[in-house]
């Protein structure tokens, strides 16, 4: 059953990823400022980072009402393995953006398969012993960065990494 739950939450959180790309958009809220505000490249971390917590806890409340469905270490796995998907996509796609500017489908491709990559880690980290210590340190950890995220989104540092290559602005206008 977790192999299940993962193979759904690949395809959920590369959904869960236009939607969250575009809620501000949308929505233009105090409330909606956690989601990406803007096209820079920082603001799409938080797109990287709240899709697949998104995705995760939907499917978990889902697949929970199934007897064989047991997930270990929910919240330790969510937290390694977003934070590998967001490394692992910014190593390959950093340099290729700098070479070649945003294309979309190369965008896209490389989301998706840091999505399946990362959410095989996140596999392996569901199948071990529950650590419940784990579980809260990284509940606390989802909350920072969070709050970490939405802070630079209000008050961007002044480098490329913040700015919006479509208007030359940082952070919410």
């Amino acid at each position: 059953m977790n192999k299940k739950f993962i193979i759904y939450n690949i395809i959920l959180t590369f959904i869960m990823g236009f939607l969250v790309h575009n809620l501000y958009n949308w929505l233009p809220t105090t409330l909606t400022s956690i989601f990406p505000v803007n096209e820079s490249l920082f603001e799409h971390i938080k797109l990287i980072y709240l899709s697949p917590i998104i995705s995760s806890i939907t499917l978990y409340f889902y697949f929970k009402k199934f007897k064989d469905f047991k997930v270990n270490n929910l919240l330790f796995g969510l937290i390694v393995s977003t934070i590998f998907n967001i490394i692992i996509f910014y190593l390959v796609y950093l340099p290729l953006y700098y070479m070649y500017g945003s294309i979309m489908w190369m965008t896209l491709t490389i989301y998706f398969l840091t999505i399946i990559f990362s959410q095989y880690l996140y596999y392996l980290i569901i199948e071990l012993p529950n650590n419940h210590k784990l579980n809260i340190i990284s509940s606390i950890m989802l909350i920072i960065i969070l709050f970490i995220l939405t802070y630079f989104t209000y008050h961007p540092l002044k480098i490329d990494f913040f700015r919006d290559p479509t208007n030359n602005s940082y952070g919410i206008r």
